[in-house]
């Protein structure tokens, strides 16, 4: 709450140096027209006849002068007091919020609740896998990659990169460098299983054709191992 409290006033502090700065600037403005009108009431007081007598000043050939305004220097002010503005909010964010800001903003429980889905989706699909059927089928290996959660959004492991990293942030998992190191593997043998799903519905070439079958048993090899890996993984997490 004190943290909360100090980027507030941080931020009225900002806002009200902006609103002086440009108040100045009306001031500065209307020093400027009244200096304008004093040169040339003297230009005009200072003719002799057909002569006038007048005193050099680069605005009176309609080239203005640069000058720092406070407008100018408003301008360079902006960026940096943004910046801290950011830099201010960033430090009032608690750590859980920042923890699920870095995974995408998904929060420690919903990672830990999504990861207690897959892992069943896992065993479904393998247990019910027929590799002959999905073999026969056109784009039967898209089955296979809807269940991995890369077709669709229905499958538990749809971006479920996103949840081990929020899960491995957490205080759900006690090794962080552990169960990194396995989530890599599992995604490695997800990203495999999905590569060969999608292989067995393309032409390998002009001459004889792998079956479909093989792609999908070798899909099925590399789901086991997303098995094996998961239950490891789930040892891990509280």
């Amino acid at each position: 709450m004190m943290a909360s409290r100090s980027a507030v006033s941080f931020v009225l502090l900002h806002v009200s140096i902006i609103l002086l700065i440009l108040r100045n600037d009306k001031v500065a403005a209307w020093q400027i027209g009244s200096n304008n009108g004093s040169r040339v009431a003297a230009r005009k007081t200072n003719t002799v006849g057909t002569t006038a007598v007048s005193h050099h000043n680069p605005s009176d050939d309609g080239q203005p002068e640069i000058t720092s305004t406070p407008r100018r220097e408003l301008l360079f002010l902006i960026p940096k007091m943004a910046a801290a503005t950011t830099i201010a909010t960033a430090t009032v964010m608690t750590l859980p919020q920042q923890r699920a800001l870095a995974a995408g903003g998904m929060t420690a429980d919903s990672a830990r609740d999504q990861w207690k889905n897959a892992s069943p989706a896992i065993d479904e699909l393998l247990q019910n896998w027929s590799t002959e059927k999905w073999a026969e089928e056109v784009g039967g290996g898209d089955i296979i990659r809807t269940k991995l959660g890369q077709m669709g959004t229905t499958s538990p492991l749809f971006q479920i990169e996103k949840a081990l990293k929020a899960l491995g942030d957490s205080d759900y998992v006690d090794d962080f460098i552990e169960f990194t190191e396995t989530g890599e593997e599992f995604m490695d043998a997800l990203y495999q299983a999905d590569s060969l799903a999608n292989s067995s519905n393309l032409k390998t070439g002009s001459g004889k054709q792998t079956p479909p079958a093989v792609f999908i048993e070798q899909s099925r090899k590399e789901v086991e191992k997303m098995q094996s890996i998961a239950k490891r993984m789930d040892a891990m997490v509280k």
